[in-house]
């Protein structure tokens, strides 16, 4: 493991499952780009970050629209703490691969279980709407498990499939709850 002090640029997309993050990390010896659900929590723009990299692999992807192929080094971090929370706004419009369900990737080392994607679908189909409309408690516990019930701060578990910690975000967000990037806690 590696410890890099950079700037992550976070670009939110709206995939097939709802919005996810993907991140550019540029460092002193490189660009990395980062595919964690960490970054769902955080708004668009660009942070002053220090993170823990676990490995990193090159991955490359066809665009199916336009058949270009893509290759960048993803960098696969366990941990990100904020150094500067002032964001700055980014402009640029990136291509980026729906990170949220399942999509062909070559990598170098196709042995490799972290490439494993968690098909979490069981309630993928079912809306945030719904969830809210219903106030069906049961379902909220199975969306939250042991967060349920919810206090006035919120911290997420990074270990979750990455659909139901969207889910799970997308809620905290429409119910009132606004992120606090140092601490990556959710406060009412």
């Amino acid at each position: 493991m590696i410890i890099l002090e950079g700037n992550i640029t976070n670009k939110v997309i709206n995939g097939k499952n709802g919005e996810f993050s993907v991140g550019n990390l540029t460092t002193e010896i490189g660009q990395f780009k980062i595919r964690n659900q960490l970054l769902d929590q955080f708004d668009e723009g660009e942070y002053r970050v220090r993170v823990s990299i676990r490995h990193l692999d090159l991955n490359s992807y066809m665009l199916k629209r336009n058949g270009i192929t893509i290759t960048e080094i993803e960098a696969h971090i366990d941990h990100i703490e904020v150094i500067d929370a002032d964001i700055k706004m980014i402009e640029s419009e990136s291509v980026e691969p729906d990170a949220s369900i399942e999509h062909e990737k070559t990598t170098r080392n196709p042995a490799d279980p972290e490439l494993e994607i968690n098909a979490d679908t069981d309630k993928s189909d079912e809306t945030l709407e719904e969830l809210t409309a219903e106030s069906d408690q049961s379902e909220l516990k199975k969306l939250f498990g042991i967060l349920w019930p919810l206090g006035d701060v919120v911290q997420l578990d990074s270990t979750t499939p990455r659909t139901q910690f969207i889910r799970q975000k997308d809620y905290l967000k429409a119910n009132g709850y606004k992120f606090h990037s140092p601490d990556q806690t959710w406060h009412r």
